[in-house]
């Protein structure tokens, strides 16, 4: 059954329960569906953003918030469980928009933002009012965000005509509060790549699982994807 009439943007599993799926798109509207035996059943839906919705994520601290961001700036969360309510918190601290989102699998609280003001931020779930980093501009938007999976503060970031810059997150004295203190850049793939050529407009990054440095990067111009590996010494 078809869920919309406008193009559909980003999924995300774990919404509520395991079977949970949360579906977003150019309206602006966020879907709540349930994966079953005999098919998918449609839960609630709500409307987020004015303009279109570029990223949703579940919250790996409360998988009842619901994350988005969109072309208005805004950065969002959803409780499932109070569909009708104003939204859990609405964050204003991008210059443009919310295109990619990341939570920190080594750290609940965490989540990692991507703009088209070029800029990756950090912030905790807990105090939403304003991110607890913000990285130096990229030079591009940040269309995708990748944690690795065990390299505790390990991330990569496809960062269209900048390539995949790679970073590490380095933590302060966390404390409570989570506290960190800087993202510390280390290189990145075809950061200078010619038009045309894999990483001239990067859109798609993921790690291998595991312990490996092994990354797999996507690129719009060359249709290709490039497997290549971080040196142990910089991860």
């Amino acid at each position: 059954e078809q869920l919309s009439d406008c193009i559909l943007t980003h999924v995300c599993w774990g919404a509520g329960e395991a079977n949970g799926i949360v579906v977003t798109g150019q309206d602006g509207l966020v879907h709540h569906l349930k994966a079953g035996a005999t098919g998918i059943q449609q839960i609630q839906s709500r409307k987020q953003h004015e303009l279109e919705t570029w990223c949703v994520e579940v919250s790996r601290m409360n998988s009842n918030l619901v994350l988005s961001g969109a072309d208005d700036s805004l950065l969002r969360g959803w409780d499932l469980r109070t569909p009708n309510a104003s939204p859990a918190f609405s964050n204003r601290s991008h210059e443009a928009g919310v295109i990619s989102l990341a939570c920190n699998p080594n750290k609940d609280v965490q989540l990692l933002t991507g703009s088209y003001d070029e800029h990756v931020r950090l912030f905790d779930l807990r105090h939403m009012k304003a991110p607890l980093l913000r990285s130096n501009r990229l030079g591009d938007g940040a269309y995708q965000l990748s944690w690795h999976s065990q390299k505790r503060g390990l991330f990569a970031v496809a960062a269209m005509r900048c390539g995949f810059p790679i970073f590490e997150l380095k933590d302060g004295d966390e404390g409570d509060e989570g506290e960190a203190a800087a993202f510390n850049a280390l290189g990145g793939y075809c950061e200078a790549a010619k038009e045309g050529s894999h990483g001239s407009l990067g859109y798609g990054i993921s790690w291998q699982i595991g312990n490996s440095c092994r990354a797999a990067s996507a690129s719009f111009y060359d249709n290709s994807i490039h497997i290549w590996k971080v040196a142990a010494e910089d991860a």
